[in-house]
């Protein structure tokens, strides 16, 4: 009986054959850019054709120097600086896995899989003999293939920093492996920064702080979501982040849970949808992007490689607080993977320009991509058509501060409007009748954001008190007072209710997420705290029933989603994805299909399940709010605070 070949022996026919293979053409390449998912004023464009591009640094005359999992090192130069390529020059062919490439005072330093060697002067001469020129600074690095190709980045202490991956899925490493070295830049006072790294392919350091950032992928073969990839903060040299004894994050490998890890394992500073191998970054530094994007770490993920629904394959935005510290992911730039699970390129590398804009480096189609803002409108798409945006939906205008709808089947439409924020007795509830008809159902509330229906009655969430509202006659009734909560609500946000009649309401507390929750309100009128501040949500807003005792919930304050076990004695909460910016509205339609608006962003984003890799299907918009599915729901139903506007969307 023939035995399967083992991993490595897989891994390496994998990589030989994408090393023989043609790269794609040229022109379907630049076809394809209209699949991409851009934000409004951005643009992308091919820059250079360079077979296998992997790793990039930029020289002192512009010249782009491009490493490759094969052979070879290239150099791109744009004569010109019409920011297209005029020449792509082989000036290395001999290498074994010449993947990491880095400048230092106007040499060019390559990492092989073995060794690192450095070559002088490139920028002055590209046809000098530079094989003859080599000096080998560093002939000791483990010479194993797998997880072979390093990355090499010039850090601000004029030190050069070197990955090395795990020879392995996960084993016990051996000397300085799953590690990062640094040493002086002729090689000398070579010491081990950074422990227990399973599979970096890229790092930067973080302007103002200096701090080394790096991503890690996670442990294959654990699951289609477990563990997650990584991006983690070196604040210091000598800390140890994990691996082998967590496979990605806090998951451990099941046959590694019996080994105690270090007492001081240092946890990632964000966390990733797994197997979407998050590669090379850049902090961007420019001022050609608008000012949101400064000090922003822009990740290449180039995809997942054995999933059976493949995740990755876009660019992803990394945002930080005042502090330096982590504030949210979320999409950048998207469609290299199709809806249907179509791959037709992966993002691999990123580098900054002088005039602002950055390049990507595509291994698989064997391109450098260049990504420019302009501030000029262009198509939004979505996979397969434009996406529809503020002024091409179907739009109603003339609200002041819309947050929450909600349709009947019958097909009248609630609108919950706030009015000033902030000034007590102007907000209200807009009734829309199906033929179009607006009148106010009932005013004099405060700040009214969610609301729901249920049994002819609405619920409306009014900043500190839960108002029900007869959808007929508007009559108002308060069913909890402030004075009902166990702590004075802050900033009641969202309504759920579920098929007995429980009334749960969000509670997104301060900028800080204090005093946040989660509230029950029985039948009877008995309320409850299901969820506490500080339970792992930091500002708790939309709600959606998942099931029985179970609400999947949406973090304003981190764009992440969560699900929540309320039925036990404890509300267990467990993370399932991230990425969604200022998190606000959640919505099922009937074929499953889960949608989530981002309030800061102005997206709204699809998923097959809560797990699943988001789909921006939506764009554009000032304030995406609380959504609502239409009357037939083929339809979202999608309120633009900030514009007073509601766009009915088709999603069907």
């Amino acid at each position: 009986m023939k035995k399967n070949p083992p991993i490595t022996g897989l891994v390496s026919a994998m990589f030989a054959t994408l090393a023989t293979s043609a790269w794609a053409d040229i022109n379907d390449v630049r076809a394809n850019l209209s699949k991409l998912h851009v934000p409004e004023g951005f643009h992308v464009e091919v820059y250079a054709e360079v077979p296998g591009a992997r790793q990039m640094a930029l020289g002192t005359n512009g010249n782009v120097y491009v490493g490759t999992r094969g052979s070879k090192v290239y150099a791109v130069v744009d004569k010109n600086k019409d920011h297209k390529a005029d020449q792509v020059v082989t000036i290395l062919d001999d290498l074994s896995v010449g993947n990491g490439v880095a400048m230092v005072d106007g040499h060019l330093y390559v990492a092989e899989q073995h060794r690192i060697t450095r070559y002088a002067a490139p920028d002055f001469d590209l046809t000098l003999p530079f094989k003859a020129m080599r000096e080998i600074i560093y002939d000791k690095l483990p010479d194993k293939a797998h997880h072979g190709w390093r990355y090499l980045a010039a850090g601000p202490d004029n030190k050069l920093y070197v990955t090395l991956g795990a020879p392995c899925n996960i084993c016990d490493p051996v000397g300085i492996e799953a590690s990062i070295i640094r040493m002086n830049a002729d090689g000398s006072q070579v010491e081990t920064f950074a422990k227990g790294v399973r599979n970096s392919v890229g790092m930067d350091f973080q302007p103002g702080t200096n701090t080394l950032f790096f991503t890690d992928n996670g442990v294959d073969l654990l699951g289609a979501d477990v563990p997650h990839d990584e991006l983690n903060a070196a604040l210091k040299a000598g800390l140890h982040f994990g691996f082998p004894y967590y496979a990605g994050g806090d998951a451990r490998d099941p046959n590694w849970k019996n080994k105690t890890p270090p007492a001081d394992v240092t946890k990632p500073v964000a966390e990733f949808q797994a197997h979407t191998a998050n590669l090379g970054f850049k902090f961007y530094t420019g001022k050609q992007f608008p000012a949101e994007y400064q000090g922003n770490a822009v990740i290449a993920q180039h995809g997942s490689w054995n999933r059976k629904v493949p995740v990755g394959y876009q660019l992803v935005r990394v945002t930080f607080d005042a502090q330096h510290q982590v504030k949210e992911t979320k999409p950048f730039i998207d469609g290299w993977l199709s809806a249907e699970g179509e791959v037709w390129g992966r993002p691999n590398d990123v580098l900054q320009l002088p005039d602002g804009s950055l390049l990507v480096s595509d291994d698989y189609n064997g391109v450098i991509y260049r990504v420019s803002y302009d501030g000029k409108t262009h198509r939004v798409a979505t996979t397969g058509a434009a996406a529809p945006t503020a002024s091409e939906a179907n739009t109603l205008s003339g609200f002041v501060m819309p947050e929450s709808v909600f349709a009947t089947p019958e097909g009248v439409t609630y609108i919950s409007e706030i009015g000033e924020f902030g000034k007590l007795g102007d907000g209200k509830i807009t009734r829309i009748a199906a033929d179009g008809t607006r009148t106010t159902l009932a005013d004099g509330l405060n700040d009214p954001k969610g609301l729901d229906l249920f049994d002819g009655q609405l619920y409306v969430a009014d900043m500190d008190r839960v108002v029900r509202i007869d959808a007929n006659s508007g009559a108002q009734t308060v069913i909890a007072a402030a004075s009902a909560f166990p702590q004075k609500p802050v900033f009641l946000n969202d309504i759920e209710i579920d098929g007995l009649g429980n009334v749960y309401v969000s509670d997104s507390g301060d900028d800080h997420g204090n005093g946040a929750g989660i509230f029950k309100i029985a039948p009877d009128g008995k309320l409850t705290q299901v969820l506490k501040a500080k339970a792992g949500i930091k500002r708790p807003n939309g709600l959606l029933m998942d099931g029985p005792d179970r609400l999947l919930v949406a973090d304003f304050g981190t764009g992440k989603l969560f699900s929540v076990q309320i039925g036990g004695k404890k509300s267990n909460v467990t993370l399932l994805n991230q990425g969604f910016g200022g998190a606000d509205g959640l919505v099922r339609d009937a074929n499953g299909l889960l949608y989530v608006s981002d309030w800061a962003g102005g997206n709204v984003w699809q998923l097959t399940e809560p797990k699943a890799t988001p789909q921006r299907i939506i764009q554009g918009y000032q304030s995406a709010a609380d959504i609502s599915l239409s009357a037939d729901g083929k339809s979202l139903l999608i309120p633009d605070m900030k514009a007073g506007t509601l766009h009915t969307v088709p999603i069907h």
